[in-house]
């Protein structure tokens, strides 16, 4: 019967490279900042990534590999996609035929990561051991240079060896300027100089410089005239009567009058709503003076 493969905090354990209380401080700790095992005890400082690389290449037998200043092919970062190799700190190193991929990782037992390397490649993976640092710094510089645009691209055309008079010409494709963003939107009509002249923004503008249309005559309110039916109030050097003091006969009298002029009715309207009153007998004229 096979033995299950032990995990690699257990092999530490084992090869006393750490003790058993700072193992389970790594897995408490791997619990909230995630990440791999390796790399959580080099960051609480039980390992070093000297030391668990060297563990690591003795147990799977993989070589290991310094990737600090390394340079990689962009056809061969294309066989792995960014996002991938920042998610499982790998990063692709070169091609070996026939149809194989090195993928340096930070830990070799990783076979998620190896697995999806080879789904994204579509070559088999030959992993080589690297420092967890050095690959994160290697993965965003590299990826960065291959994701941004290029300055530039050179053509050189040389000369055809059939044709002897034949000139090289080398020419710059430069990459398209970015579009400007448009202007804001203006908040008002620029001045007119033409019609606007060099009066002062607050003065009336002439829209007819050259006398072309007639002007509208002005309107002139009318002015009030006093009416003559009006009589206005005359105030008595001496005491005003008390409205108390006249005959009912009176007042009425000098309402009505004071209705007519107004115009709040008429000169006879009020003669000849009485006479239909009384004959339709809805009124009786009992005090009707000759």
């Amino acid at each position: 019967m096979q033995q299950p493969m032990k995990r690699l905090g257990e092999l530490l354990v084992e090869g006393g490279l750490i003790t058993p209380a700072q193992l389970q401080s790594a897995i408490t700790h791997q619990k909230i900042a995630r990440g791999r095992l390796g790399s959580n005890l080099v960051a609480l400082g039980y390992i070093s990534e000297e030391v668990l690389m060297d563990f690591l290449s003795r147990q799977t037998g993989v070589p290991r590999l310094d990737v600090r200043n390394l340079d990689v092919a962009p056809q061969v970062l294309r066989l792995v996609p960014h996002r991938l190799a920042d998610q499982f700190t790998v990063l692709p190193i070169s091609t070996k035929e026939p149809k194989s991929l090195v993928l340096a990782m930070s830990d070799p037992s990783d076979l998620n990561a190896i697995d999806s390397a080879r789904f994204a490649s579509g070559l088999s993976i030959e992993p080589v051991v690297a420092s967890h640092s050095a690959l994160r710094k290697a993965i965003t510089d590299l990826y960065r240079r291959l994701d941004a645009p290029s300055e530039g691209l050179t053509v050189d055309l040389g000369t055809d060896p059939g044709l002897d008079e034949a000139l090289p010409v080398s020419f710059t494709l430069a990459p398209l300027p970015l579009p400007s963003p448009p202007p804001p939107p203006l908040t008002a009509f620029p001045k007119d100089p033409f019609y606007d002249g060099p009066a002062a923004p607050t003065q009336p503008v002439n829209i007819d410089p050259f006398g072309l249309f007639e002007a509208a005559p002005q309107r002139v309110p009318p002015v009030a005239t006093p009416n003559p039916a009006l009589v206005h109030s005359r105030v008595a050097p001496q005491t005003v009567r008390r409205l108390e003091n006249y005959q009912t006969r009176t007042l009425v009298l000098g309402l009505i009058r004071l209705f007519q002029r107004r115009g709040i009715i008429g000169q006879d309207e009020l003669q000849h709503l009485l006479l239909n009153l009384i004959e339709a007998g809805e009124i009786k004229d009992d005090d009707r003076v000759g």
